[in-house]
């Protein structure tokens, strides 16, 4: 989820916990206020009535003829005084003549006396009007309340687009970015503070990688240089040291010894370079390369060596398998698979090879166990019956070239003895 979304949504769960809270507590303070101003009307009418009754009433009858006028007046005779004569004010459900149905009334009930006579004065005033009149108020608040939250909604996320585009300008820039690539990366102009130092940051950190890049990138190339060359030189002497007159036997296989070391130092030397190159992110040119026919090609580099295990060889290739991908990684990846499946074979074994358009699948018989927590794919890891020309570097090159290429790697154990390694294509 995006810093902006998070923040926007949090926002907007406490402005919705707001306003839903600030209407009940609209609703409620404005009701208490209503019924303040009805309770201190029915108080004054009170006062009134009592006015009247001394100065212009004469009898019982008086009373009655009074109701008749005014319903919300009525007077109810006691048997006597109660002991606290202090107003009762309550809301009370009564039958209205006029809409035929049960309305409340806010009624105020006082015991006076007329005429040496106790009765109960009852004033009552309607709220069925009141009622809808205040729903309507706080209805009319929360709308405006709604309209002012989501003004404010509105208005956070159109200035928080409009500041954080230097930021998501930046991140645009970072996502083309090429370390192989000497591009400038620049913000827009921008004066918050905070985004000037993050682009400075940035361009520090930028400017230190690309002069550990260039270092790494003059040192492999030095190394391939310095290294490769005394070594096909030492190759090249000992071919004519072996061609050499007067050779005894015993000299004879020393110099096969040393040209196996030399062998074996040559291929180790060229697999530490190609993982330095990757590990340092190299950009490897892509193309559309066909993996059948890699695959083909690499099988029949290796017959010689399947024949010399007596391997049993099943495939099942399709006739083409285009993939954007760097021929000469695609090469060691398919041929390092390869030789790792034969050199960990059983005499005799099963090698199985699968192309198809979503997965290239190498099968070998084995020891009957699961090589995953082994450490299958570190570097220099050698199982105890690996093959002394083995370097420990192929699978471990292997899982570097799926990673810089994008391709997932997958390794499973079937019984009895099948090692399978798997290839997305796709």
């Amino acid at each position: 989820m995006k810093l902006l979304t998070r923040t926007t949504l949090i926002f907007l769960f406490y402005a919705s916990v707001v306003a839903g809270a600030g209407t009940f507590v609209y609703y409620s303070l404005i009701n208490k206020l209503y019924y303040a101003y009805v309770d201190r009307t029915l108080s004054r009418r009170k006062l009134r009535v009592e006015k009247a009754m001394r100065l212009y009433l004469h009898s019982p009858a008086d009373l009655a003829y009074w109701h008749q006028l005014d319903h919300n007046v009525e007077f109810v005779p006691l048997r006597h005084l109660p002991p606290r004569r202090a107003d009762r004010l309550s809301v009370r459900p009564m039958y209205n003549e006029l809409t035929g149905k049960s309305q409340p009334y806010r009624q105020l009930a006082s015991a006076v006396t007329f005429q040496g006579r106790p009765y109960e004065l009852q004033i009552r005033l309607s709220l069925f009007d009141t009622q809808q009149l205040l729903l309507r108020i706080v209805l009319a608040g929360g709308v405006l309340f709604g309209l002012l939250v989501l003004g404010l909604f509105g208005l956070q996320f159109a200035l928080n687009r409009r500041l954080w585009q230097p930021f998501y300008a930046l991140l645009d820039q970072l996502h083309k970015y090429k370390l192989n690539r000497s591009q400038p990366v620049t913000l827009p102009e921008t004066r918050i503070r905070e985004f000037q130092e993050l682009q400075d940051a940035v361009q520090l950190l930028l400017r230190q990688n690309q002069r550990v890049y260039r270092r790494q990138k003059e040192f492999t190339e030095n190394a391939a240089h310095e290294i490769q060359t005394p070594l096909a030189i030492l190759h090249t002497q000992l071919d004519l040291l072996v061609q050499a007159p007067g050779l005894t036997e015993e000299q004879a296989t020393h110099i096969e010894g040393i040209m196996s070391v030399t062998h074996r130092l040559t291929h180790l030397t060229k697999s530490l370079l190609l993982l330095a190159q990757l590990d340092s992110k190299l950009f490897f040119a892509t193309e559309i390369v066909d993996v059948a026919a890699v695959v083909r090609t690499q099988v029949a580099h290796l017959r010689e060596q399947i024949a010399v295990r007596n391997l049993t060889v099943e495939t099942d290739i399709a006739d083409s398998v285009p993939l954007c991908v760097h021929r000469g990684l695609l090469e060691v990846l398919v041929s390092n698979l390869l030789v790792n499946a034969i050199r960990h074979n059983l005499p005799g074994g099963r090698l199985r090879i699968l192309v198809t358009t979503e997965v290239l699948v190498v099968e070998n018989t084995g020891r009957p166990e699961s090589l995953q927590e082994a450490g299958l794919f570190n570097r220099f890891q050698k199982s105890t019956d690996s093959p002394a020309e083995s370097v420990g570097l192929g699978l471990a090159l292997v899982l570097q070239i799926c990673t810089n290429c994008g391709l997932p790697l997958r390794y499973s154990y079937q019984e009895p003895g099948i090692h399978r390694q798997q290839v997305l294509l796709q």
